[in-house]
């Protein structure tokens, strides 16, 4: 099955066993969690643990600093980069991975593109020294003294040992507003001053029980507040850096060739240099999958002519409907989507798997029927005896599925371990069984809804970036003219049938010159759309379902759902322990 680094774990759960059929009523559906803010605010310490160096650190003290948090954080491939600060010559300890990318300690949820950007937020800060994370980690093992320090020499570290790091200054901010700050700890001291609600506070100590603290305000003065009525201050956003150069941008000359020679090329040249250099951009976010030579055909090869086929040629096809899905990406990227949204002709999802593919393999064989929409699913089909046959709302599970790479027999069998009861009634489905999918198998996830909660499009970016997976709920439109079908995401308004829906968000890429787009897979044709974020966006907006009306019988009327619905699932870490 596909894997793209960008936008899945590298964990991809093992197939489950099937399921038995349900006995009774499975359990009723909850109500969607509360929004849950994107991101996440460490939990705030007020202990500070001291600066330490490549001498003195000592892993597993209980007290951890940057330093033994880096350590902790590193993979196998990263640095540690010990940072210095000018204004008191104690700096702070980064994670680089691989690929340029940092990682703050005391901030781990936040991937910052490059070292720069980092340095852009903390400008304190300054003299970055790489030290590989398997050197580092080598040294901290080994206890302070004569060995560890023939250890340093032989490394060849001695010049960044005596470098001193720490988690730098503590800052919080109140959890709400008109907090009393005082002039001793404890509801007895005197007050001195009310904080709001992004008024910043140093932390500077705390009293015996760490039940409050000791903080110096804005001005200078020294207080002491409640420290439950603070939290640790938010990292600050790192600034959005588009992977496309301006000139790749706008078809202009690659600053890596001369102008006088660019001149001279004929426009074909210079047009095919430009496209070959996106390609690559979008390439790089989307690598080829594994060629598995037993694997389903790609979605434009037919299975008979596949199956006859040898290796060699299986290999061939695979790769040119790789690159044919790259082409079709880029100029949708760069020349612009068509208004209402395209289906994709190369799904990149069905280069080596059935999703993406339309009513083909399991989703042709488990129909309800032949030229129904394809999520359209018999579960008796598909789960076996027992089972509920007609089934129209199985959009949650299916995209949950495809974003783990799952086959629709594997999606519904996973749904089916933690909410048969949905699967057997023909109920809508909430956020709260799609994440307990997700949760089962080690991941966390959250659910936010309304405009105020919205990502703006480079924030989705960054959370496929860091492995997120996002379920969005939006509105499409199930009947055009006298079709029953079609499925393409609508703004609620302009949509002859509109209904709620699930679709799993794959990409969301900008082109440089502010255009963003929306890459979706749609279980509704078991396919994927792309958008503008403009469409895709007012489908987001507004959506609602059909239901019956309990003031007229037999009338129906719309039940809007909360904007703009979102469920972002975070994967457990690489080396964590997964299930079931």
């Amino acid at each position: 099955m596909i894997q793209f680094p960008r936008f899945m774990s590298a964990f991809v759960p093992p197939r489950p066993e099937p399921l038995p059929a349900p006995a009774g009523k499975g359990p009723t559906l909850q109500p969607a969690p509360r929004p849950q803010p994107f991101g996440s605010v460490s939990a705030f310490d007020s202990t500070t643990a001291p600066a330490s160096n490549l001498h003195t650190e000592r892993l597993g003290d209980g007290s951890a600093n940057c330093l033994e948090k880096a350590v902790g954080l590193a993979r196998p491939g990263d640095s540690i980069v010990l940072m210095r600060d000018a204004s008191d010559g104690v700096g702070h300890a980064l994670v680089r991975r691989p690929d340029g990318s940092v990682v703050d300690p005391n901030h781990p949820t936040v991937r910052y593109e490059t070292l720069g950007q980092w340095q852009a937020t903390h400008p304190r800060y300054s003299q970055p020294v790489p030290v590989p994370a398997d050197r580092m980690q080598q040294v901290l093992s080994t206890p302070p003294g004569p060995q560890r320090e023939a250890l340093i020499q032989k490394l060849g570290l001695s010049g960044v040992a005596d470098r001193r790091v720490a988690d730098g200054e503590q800052w919080v901010t109140p959890i709400k507003d008109d907090i009393n700050t005082r002039a001793s700890p404890g509801t007895q001291g005197a007050w001195v001053a009310t904080m709001n609600m992004g008024d910043r506070m140093k932390v500077i100590g705390q009293n015996d029980d760490a039940s409050w603290l000791n903080v110096e305000l804005e001005n200078g003065t020294q207080v002491w507040v409640k420290a439950s009525l603070v939290e640790e201050e938010k990292p600050p956003v790192p600034p959005y850096e588009s992977p496309v150069p301006r000139w790749m941008a706008d078809g202009t000359r690659p600053p890596d060739i001369e102008m006088h020679v660019w001149n001279a090329l004929p426009q074909e040249s210079r047009d095919q240099i430009i496209q070959t250099a996106r390609e690559k951009v979008v390439a790089e976010n989307w690598p080829m999958p594994e060629f598995d030579v037993n694997g389903p055909p790609p979605s434009t090869v037919d299975s008979l002519v596949w199956d006859h086929l040898p290796p060699e040629g299986k290999q061939s096809l695979f790769q040119q409907e790789w690159q044919a899905a790259v082409r079709e990406q880029t100029s949708l990227i760069f020349d612009g989507v068509p208004e209402g949204g395209a289906v994709a002709e190369h799904p990149f999802l069905g280069v080596d798997s059935s999703l993406g593919n339309g009513q083909v393999g399991e989703w042709l064989d488990n129909a309800l029927q032949e030229g129904s929409a394809a999520q359209y699913i018999n579960l008796e089909k598909a789960l076996g005896p027992g089972w509920r046959q007609v089934h129209y709302n199985l959009c949650g599970p299916l995209a949950v599925g495809a974003s783990l790479g799952m086959s629709p027999k594997e999606a519904l069998t996973a749904f089916a371990a933690t909410s048969a009861g949905i699967l057997n009634s023909g109920d809508t489905t909430t956020a709260t069984p799609l994440a307990k999918v997700y949760e089962a198998r080690g991941w966390t996830t959250g659910y936010t809804s309304g405009s105020a909660s919205m990502p703006a499009p480079e924030d989705m970016a960054r959370m496929l970036d860091d492995g997120k997976a996002l379920i969005a709920l939006v509105n499409i439109d199930t009947k055009i003219g006298d079709e029953d079908k079609d499925g393409m995401l609508r703004l609620h308004g302009d949509s002859t049938k509109a209904v709620s829906h699930w679709v799993n968000v794959r990409a969301v890429e900008d082109n440089g010159n502010g255009g963003w787009t929306v890459r979706v897979y749609n279980p509704f044709e078991n396919r994927e759309e792309i958008y503008s974020w403009e469409d895709f966006e007012a489908s987001w907006g507004t959506n609602g379902g059909m239901v019956p009306s309990t003031e007229v019988e037999g009338e129906f009327v719309f039940r809007f759902n909360a904007g703009h619905g979102l469920l972002v699932a975070t994967p457990p870490p690489p080396d964590a322990a997964t299930s079931p």
